[in-house]
């Protein structure tokens, strides 16, 4: 399988979490040849955003940006041409790991936004939760389910990554049964709730009510820094399709339910990236 190895390995706790944008004046020669000699491994991911993919002659017919949502809600699209993700199960680690590789990047890119990200809770090999106490990636496909929700012909995939930042003052003002409902979920359990509303967000996400296949291989990780806390929201899939379903009923333009996640929490910044499939040798496989 040539999928960059560390999608559909095991989570690790810690992450750091980079969008490159392309300086104005670059060699493409140089730039690819620079992208080939990076080794990917259990630690690090890597997707290419539109102006890159031109940059770099490749095109993917089911590719596209995140689109302009016209909703009630502000969910901005924000791209970005190059993300980087670099793992690992200590933060210093993860920190020291993404180093070399924003030297090796820095001719070529200017950073647009970086954010360490970290497992709140769960058990040690089990998913962790959001800072609201919820557990996340609860529905995540698993085995052949999630390959086949994730792994493209080649071995490519593609990446969403949305940034969330909460109110948690606010939600924790919410009385218990308001918070279960807001999230769908019992927090004592984990257990879906049989009457939560429609506007809950297990009801809004709910990967099998849809007219498509929706799964998605989620990877989020909590944040939190100066500028307050939230979720670093990653997900996986074959087909864009299968996310912006999900998006769209969130947003509420399927129906005018908005999720309630809205409630207290909003997008800071929203992208979609292609995720080249690599050589045997685990380099990006790139002509």
């Amino acid at each position: 399988m040539n999928i960059q190895p560390a999608i559909l390995e095991k989570s690790m706790p810690f992450g750091r979490f980079m969008v490159f944008n392309l300086k104005s004046v670059i060699n493409s020669s140089d730039l690819k040849n620079t992208l080939k000699t990076i080794k990917f491994n259990q630690h690090i991911i890597m997707g290419f955003g539109k102006k890159l993919m031109n940059k770099l002659g490749i095109e993917v017919k089911d590719y596209r940006q995140f689109p302009q949502l016209d909703a009630s809600v502000d969910i901005p699209a924000t791209h970005g041409d190059l993300f980087v993700f670099m793992r690992d199960n200590e933060p210093g680690k993860a920190a020291i790991k993404s180093l070399p590789i924003k030297a090796l990047l820095k001719p070529f890119f200017e950073t647009k936004l970086q954010v360490d990200g970290f497992k709140y809770l769960g058990e040690a090999d089990g998913y962790g939760h959001d800072l609201t106490g919820y557990e996340d990636g609860t529905e995540n496909p698993l085995g052949e389910d999630a390959v086949k929700a994730v792994v493209r012909h080649d071995g490519s995939t593609f990446v969403q990554v949305q940034q969330w930042q909460h109110d948690l003052e606010a939600f924790n003002g919410f009385s218990q049964q308001l918070k279960d409902h807001t999230i769908g979920r019992r927090l004592s359990d984990n257990e879906e709730l049989d009457n939560a509303p429609a506007s809950s967000h297990v009801n809004r996400a709910d990967q099998g009510t849809f007219e498509i296949e929706a799964d998605i291989l989620r990877r989020s990780l909590p944040w939190a820094n100066e500028h307050g806390e939230g979720l670093v929201f990653m997900s996986f899939c074959e087909n864009l399709d299968r996310f912006e379903v999900q998006m769209r009923r969130m947003a509420g333009l399927t129906d005018g339910i908005t999720d309630a996640l809205f409630t207290f929490s909003k997008v800071l910044n929203s992208a979609y990236f292609y995720c080249p499939p690599v050589n045997p040798e685990f380099t990006l496989k790139i002509n």
